[in-house]
């Protein structure tokens, strides 16, 4: 039964990263193809996913049914991803005169590229951040190691986002158009939702059970420690490190590989290739070595480096 969880949470990923490649390519109708637009319009992408990650993780523990709530985001993520890829050539003609007043000034464009960005992809990026803590919160009553949960769903959303970034480029596009591949997408979202809903009844009634019989099970959210901030500090530094070291390498995949399209598919899937390797990696780390943890500092410095 997880197995199948774990393939609607792959079919997920490449879904989404099909997506993506298509907004990137379809935003440059409406926002240029160049760099500082390109790099925009992923931190708007990037921007939505924190927002519905931050919104689960505040208000999760309200929610009583999240296997059902994931398939229900899917299909959401389906439809407005869809209708993203119609409207952003659309809206060229109505963004013209906001852009042209501000063509003399680089900040001043680009600060109005992220706002149009992120409150064209707020719906389908913002869905998109809320699956991962809602397949999290349903899997960690049957499992309560956290870390092999959530590594094991990175890993395989991961990797499904390689497959929709390589695919998406390579084949799709090239077969179906841009529509077509749009639509692709959104049967794969769907397929991904019929999963999650055939496992939902039996997910819940095994986290009912597990609920009834632990009287301790937290309902409100914890506070924070102090050391527990200073680790997503850490995080959201590694992350700002990652996206910007994700700029810099497309912009030297363009000396060498003739498209932006592309060079942004083959630097996606080759960064998320080793991200969800190591997501699957150390899912089963921390079972074999309970102080793994401590090798943090330096995979990150690694990383880094």
């Amino acid at each position: 039964m997880i197995v199948l969880l774990h393939l609607a949470f792959f079919l997920s990923g490449l879904a989404a990263l099909l997506l993506e490649a298509l907004w990137f390519y379809q935003a440059g109708l409406g926002l240029g193809n160049s760099l500082w637009a390109s790099s925009l319009v992923l931190a708007a992408f990037m921007g939505g996913l924190g927002v519905g990650n931050g919104l689960v993780g505040r208000l999760g523990h309200r929610i009583r049914r999240p296997v059902r709530l994931y398939a229900l985001l899917e299909v959401v993520i389906g439809i407005s991803g869809v209708s993203i890829v119609y409207l952003l050539p659309v809206i060229t003609p109505w963004l013209v005169p906001i852009f042209q007043p501000l063509l003399d000034s680089t900040y001043g464009l680009n600060a109005l590229r992220v706002g149009v960005s992120f409150m064209v992809l707020l719906i389908p990026a913002s869905a998109m951040g809320a699956t991962m803590p809602l397949l999290v919160s349903a899997l960690y009553r049957r499992d309560p190691r956290f870390g092999a949960v959530l590594g094991r769903l990175y890993g395989w959303n991961t990797l499904g986002a390689v497959v929709g970034a390589v695919v998406g480029d390579a084949f799709l596009i090239a077969w179906l158009g841009i529509h077509g591949a749009a639509a692709t997408a959104a049967i794969v979202n769907c397929i991904a939702a019929l999963l999650a809903i055939a496992m939902a009844k039996r997910l819940e009634e095994e986290a009912s059970a597990a609920t009834s019989n632990d009287d301790s099970v937290e309902r409100d959210p914890v506070r924070l420690s102090n050391r527990a901030r200073f680790l997503l500090l850490a995080a959201a530094l590694s992350g700002a490190t990652l996206l910007a070291l994700e700029v810099v390498w497309y912009r030297f995949l363009l000396l060498w590989v003739s498209g932006s399209s592309i060079a942004f598919a083959a630097m996606l899937a080759v960064v998320l290739s080793g991200i969800g390797m190591g997501g699957l990696f150390a899912s089963g780390w921390p079972a074999r070595n309970p102080t793994a943890h401590f090798h943090l500092p330096g995979i990150i410095a690694t990383s880094g480096a």
